[in-house]
C-alpha cells in the first residue's frame, strides 16, 4: 500500500505555541531553583535537568493536576489543529518526534481531541509513579549523530519509521518534516529532492538552514518552505484548503 505523504512534526513551538518543559518549570518560582539545578542541562543534558525539575515540583506539592492544567492551557500554533485534521482526511500518515515527553504530548493531544489523528509519538518516556512524581527517561542513548542530543536523534527515528513501514508493506510518495529548532536539522538532512522541509519562521532552525558556513558541510535536498501557521504548510504541500 502506498500512502501519499508521511509528515513528521516536532511538538514544542511547532504544534503547540510554547515549550511544554518551560511552561511546567514556571510552576515553581525561579528563586526556588537551586544554582546546582539551573546549570544541570549543560553538564548532564536536558532530560536529566527536567528530571530534577520534576523532583523539585513534587517536593513543593505541585501535582499531576497542576501540571495537566498548565499543559491544557498551552495554545496550538495558529491553524495547526485544522492542518492535522486535513492531513488525516487526505490519508496522510502523521507522526510526532519530540524532545518533550510522553505525558505532556499525550495529555495535550487528548485534551484537544487530536490524539486519534497521530499514528505514533516518538519522545522521552514519562509516567507518574505511585507517589505522584513525574519520572522521565531518555528515549535512547545515541553516539552516532553529532547534530543531535544524546537522548534523541530525530533523523534516525524518522528513517527507522520509514524502514519499518516498508517492512509492513507501506510506502510513502513523499515525506515532510515540520519543526523549529536546531535538533530538527538532522531529520531534514535525511529527506530527498521530492520531499518537503518546513522550518518555522523566526526560530533557530530556519537560521541554521540559512547559515552558509553550516551548510557547507551538509546539503539539504528537500524543498524548503518557511511557515508561520498551519495553512501555509497545507498550501506548501499543494493540498486544497477548505
Amino acid at each position: 500500500m502506498t500512502r501519499p505523504l508521511l509528515i513528521a512534526f516536532d511538538f514544542d513551538h511547532t504544534i503547540v505555541d510554547d515549550n511544554t518543559d518551560i511552561v511546567v518549570r514556571k510552576l515553581m518560582p525561579e528563586e526556588k531553583l537551586p544554582e546546582s539545578v539551573k546549570g544541570l542541562y549543560r553538564s548532564d543534558g536536558w532530560t536529566a535537568y527536567m528530571a530534577k525539575i520534576f523532583d523539585l515540583l513534587h517536593a513543593y506539592s505541585i501535582n499531576e493536576a497542576d501540571i495537566n492544567r498548565a499543559i491544557d492551557n498551552i495554545p496550538a500554533v495558529s491553524g495547526m489543529e485544522s492542518l492535522l485534521r486535513r492531513l488525516h482526511s487526505f490519508n496522510c500518515d502523521i507522526i510526532i518526534i519530540s524532545d518533550s515527553n510522553s505525558e505532556f504530548i499525550t495529555h495535550w493531544l487528548k485534551h484537544k481531541k487530536l490524539d486519534h489523528l497521530i499514528s505514533r509519538v516518538f519522545t522521552n518516556p514519562a509516567h507518574y509513579n505511585d507517589d505522584g512524581l513525574l519520572k522521565i527517561e531518555m528515549y535512547h542513548f545515541q553516539d552516532w549523530c553529532k547534530l543531535s542530543t544524546h537522548n534523541l536523534c530525530k533523523g534516525h527515528i524518522l528513517e527507522q519509521y520509514i524502514k519499518d513501514s516498508l517492512n509492513n508493506g507501506i510506502s510513502f510518495d513523499r515525506v515532510a518534516y515540520v519543526g523549529d529548532g536546531k535538533n530538527d536539522y538532522c531529520p531534514i538532512l535525511r529527506l530527498s529532492e521530492k520531499d518537503f522541509a518546513f522550518p518555522r519562521i523566526g526560530y533557530s532552525l530556519i537560521k541554521l538552514l540559512n547559515d552558509t558556513e553550516a551548510n557547507k558541510q551538509h546539503q539539504v535536498k528537500a524543498k524548503t518552505i518557511p511557515w508561520s501557521n498551519g495553512i501555509e504548510i497545507l498550501e506548501g504541500l499543494g493540498l486544497s484548503v477548505e
